[in-house]
């Protein structure tokens, strides 16, 4: 196990800036039952003080080594090439550092700990089709927050600066239904996974639309 001393523990995920009930981008990182370790951008949402959400679909690698092994680590990073790299491929050794029974993201801003205490699958259907999703509910462990601490990313923020890109554009351009339905898909994120004051301006982006 190597040292993460640039790392300090605290006490739950409101140490993070993580908020009840919003959904953040993170990299979880797993071990399979061999050792072997997994990189994947997966969105985690906080459910309390020191319980989080996963939403996972059949068939992927983060998925097989939890429902393996019950253990996982959220990474919280904003580091492009890091999203990029464990999207687009299997991360090498390199990436990775050991500790105890999981492994931390190299670079990543600060990191906790999880253990499954349920898991429930479901089907659903969307307009991608039909699949299986498994709702992975976990205990946080040791929560780990490091000297340049970034906050989580959330999609929501990001959707509605860009509604309101789009929204300055909308006098200026011929076909303005292309602009709302760009607008309108921005919604359906901070829908999703935005939080009241999120939900808040979106609602008022879409009325001076009116």
């Amino acid at each position: 196990m190597e040292d993460i001393g640039d790392y300090k523990e605290v006490e739950n995920l409101k140490s993070l800036k993580m908020e009840k009930g919003l959904l953040y981008e993170t990299i979880v990182t797993t071990l399979n039952v061999e050792g072997v370790g997994n990189a994947a951008p997966i969105g985690v949402i906080c459910k309390g003080p020191r319980e989080v959400i996963l939403y996972l679909y059949e068939g992927s690698h983060t998925l097989s080594n939890i429902l393996a092994t019950g253990n996982f680590t959220v990474n919280i990073t904003d580091d492009p090439i890091l999203f990029t790299e464990a999207t687009l491929g299997d991360l090498g050794d390199e990436y990775f550092i050991p500790y105890s029974e999981y492994l931390i993201l190299r670079g990543a801003s600060s990191f906790f700990t999880a253990t499954t205490k349920r898991v429930k699958g479901v089907k659903r259907k969307d307009r991608y089709g039909e699949s299986k999703l498994f709702i992975i509910t976990a205990d946080v462990k040791r929560i780990f927050k490091g000297k340049n601490f970034k906050e989580p990313l959330n999609r929501s923020i990001y959707a509605i600066i860009e509604s309101l890109i789009n929204y300055t554009r909308i006098n200026r351009v011929e076909n303005k239904e292309d602009i709302i339905d760009r607008i309108l898909e921005m919604k359906r994120v901070v829908d999703r996974v935005g939080g009241s004051r999120e939900k808040l301006a979106m609602r008022r982006i879409i009325d001076s639309l009116r």
